[in-house]
């Protein structure tokens, strides 16, 4: 149980460190994006090249899942707190959430295509110059 405990912390302090270092690049560097989606990319890139090691993270990784509704408790506190605003633009809002969402979702599938056609190409290319 101790055992746990103490990795879950580690982990915590790791994802953590991670975020802060993440925020302080997009300060320093002004980039336009997201602290929280480099960070994202920055710890898959961490785990792909084995910097950090899944055991490390995992213990930490599955409790938020595991707790993951309890996070979007601000986000239900935020609509309730404007709902007033919310239903005046209600149409705006849902148009703006289907356009984006379905634009988000061709865009993705474009993507997919794409990578699935360049991987397919890279091994035919691999298999005639062997």
């Amino acid at each position: 149980m101790l055992v746990r405990f103490i990795k879950i912390i580690i982990g915590f302090v790791i994802l953590c460190a991670i975020q802060y270092l993440c925020n302080w690049i997009v300060r320093l560097t002004h980039i336009v994006l997201p602290s929280p989606i480099l960070g994202i990319i920055v710890f898959a890139l961490l785990l792909q090249f084995k910097i950090i090691k899944k055991e490390w993270v995992q213990d930490i990784c599955n409790l938020l899942l595991k707790n993951m509704p309890l996070l979007f408790v601000p986000l239900f506190v935020g609509i309730i707190a404007y709902y007033g605003i919310i239903e005046k633009n209600l149409i705006p809002i849902l148009i703006n959430v289907i356009v984006t969402t379905t634009m988000t979702l061709i865009v993705t599938a474009i993507f997919v295509e794409n990578v699935i056609k360049f991987v397919r190409l890279r091994k035919i290319r691999k298999i005639h110059n062997d």
